[in-house]
């Protein structure tokens, strides 16, 4: 009887053994459009001369993951099968063995490749609003994916206002809005491979200017007595001003008598009992001069 060999026949036509190892392997990043943590890899492979044929692999590769299936068909005597869910901007190595019903043959091993995806997404976006009619922006920036982040940009909720992306190029970053308005913004980085997952901010109100056209109605959130209770900006003119000057008119006949004395209760009705008798000695009483010149001839 013939002695078996590794990956061939024995003397039985029949009698096969376990595949050989690839004859190449090789791997490729993937890259464009993948998503951050999503990475992936093409892992080729061409079958060593001779070698019974395969009906599956086992591709294992860095960090301890493996990946098995039916061997695909070949294109111009390559195989190629996608390992996906890599870590973005991480370096892999994968090794490749081919398996038939005798069992599975040994490995061969790709260069190391580092896997690249889009950016993550930015992080800890906020926007506020100090100056009139300005917003400002700051993030955090995400992981690159193994590129190098080439823009970073946001798109507002206030589309009439800003219906293109707004470049983000210094951080932060001013941009100018409509006051007394309310927005978001949603920022993306981008890379070679594509664009991150938006990050979304806290919507703010772009403060408004202090003066007219913004006067009425927009002052009143800063100043409350204005607007509307201060028509059309002094609200203490009638009828508005009663309720800060009530002594004024139309209001001010009302407080006078009868309803003045409580404010000042020496007139009339009750200028008497008070004024006098405190008058006669203060100022004596005015009689007629004729009438004074008789009282002097009576007493002469």
């Amino acid at each position: 009887m013939a002695k078996k060999e590794a990956g061939g026949k024995s003397s039985s036509q029949n009698d096969f053994l376990e595949p050989l190892a690839p004859a190449t392997v090789s791997a490729v990043d993937v890259g464009t459009n993948r998503p951050y943590n999503d990475g992936a890899l093409t892992v080729s492979w061409t079958l060593a001369a001779n070698s019974p044929t395969p009906t599956d692999y086992v591709i294992t590769y860095t960090g301890g993951g493996s990946q098995t299936g039916a061997v695909p068909s070949p294109v111009s005597g390559t195989y190629s099968v996608t390992l996906t869910g890599l870590s973005s901007n991480t370096s892999y190595t994968a090794s490749v063995a081919l398996v038939n019903a005798s069992g599975t043959g040994a490995s061969t091993s790709t260069s190391a490749v580092t896997v690249t995806t889009v950016p993550q997404a930015p992080a800890a976006v906020s926007v506020t609003s100090t100056v009139a009619d300005v917003d400002s922006i700051t993030w955090t920036a995400g992981n690159t994916g193994g590129k190098s982040i080439t823009s970073t940009y946001a798109v507002s909720s206030d589309t009439a206002t800003h219906p293109e992306q707004i470049a983000l190029t210094t951080n932060p970053q001013n941009i100018s809005e409509v006051g007394n308005t309310y927005q978001t913004y949603t920022v993306y980085h981008v890379n070679a491979n594509g664009t991150s997952l938006g990050t979304t901010s806290n919507q703010v109100m772009t403060l408004p200017p202090f003066f007219p056209p913004f006067f009425p109605p927009f002052f009143p959130p800063y100043f409350p007595f204005f607007p509307p209770f201060f028509p059309p900006y002094f609200p203490f003119f009638p009828p508005f001003f009663p309720p800060y000057f009530p002594f004024f008119p139309p209001f001010f006949p009302p407080f006078f008598p009868p309803f003045f004395p409580p404010y000042f209760p020496f007139f009339p009705p009750f200028f008497p009992p008070f004024f006098p008798p405190f008058f006669p000695p203060s100022f004596g009483y005015s009689i007629p001069w004729e009438a004074w010149e008789d009282l002097k001839e009576d007493g002469e």
